[in-house]
């Protein structure tokens, strides 16, 4: 079993927010490995050399971003065939009968929404990524809580650094203000 650590938070709401008091776990991250870094475990493992690693762990990230360019979706496996992250083009944007009523005069008077008057520009596009089901099944099953008190000096369970868009952080109770973590199958 692989040990996992975990710290306990405290959610006080403000009025504006609404809810109530209560407290919630979040994750605690002992490493964020860099490609450099899986390159080097990747050499170990297999015998070849960590700069082809690395080389290879760059293309795969090229070629996704290219690739979900095109619309296409990246599912990566490990060897026995469990998927373990899909990578997606993920788009949001709406047009609604309130919207259309509420400015009559961008849409020639009409009071219903109709398909053409949702616009390209009028939609938010980023990247999806879900994990596979029996993968994070598996990650569930193999790990071992280890509860540590909260410390300034913690990793963050999520990134801050405004480079990643897709939802990592599990919200299942208080003020945890990360998104939901997509699962497939």
């Amino acid at each position: 079993m692989s040990n996992v650590k975990y710290r306990v938070r405290e959610f006080t709401p403000t009025q504006n927010q609404g809810g109530t008091h209560s407290f919630y776990a979040e994750a605690v991250i002992n490493t964020d490995i860099t490609s450099v870094e899986l390159a080097k475990k990747i050499a170990a493992r297999t015998g070849i050399k960590s700069y082809e690693a690395q080389a290879v762990i760059h293309a795969i990230a090229d070629i996704v971003a290219e690739e979900t360019l095109e619309g296409s979706r990246i599912s990566l496996n490990n060897e026995g065939g469990t998927k373990l992250v899909t990578i997606y083009p993920k788009v949001t944007g709406s047009i609604s009968d309130k919207d259309v009523q509420a400015n009559p005069e961008k849409y020639n008077g009409a009071q219903v929404a109709t398909e053409d008057m949702l616009k390209p520009e009028m939609l938010q596009w980023t990247l999806g990524a879900t994990i596979g089901i029996k993968y994070a099944k598996s990650f569930a099953l193999n790990k071992q809580a280890q509860k540590v008190k909260f410390s300034a000096t913690d990793v963050p369970a999520e990134p801050t650094d405004g480079d990643d868009t897709g939802n990592t952080g599990g919200n299942t109770g208080g003020g945890n203000t990360g998104g939901q973590t997509e699962v497939e199958g």
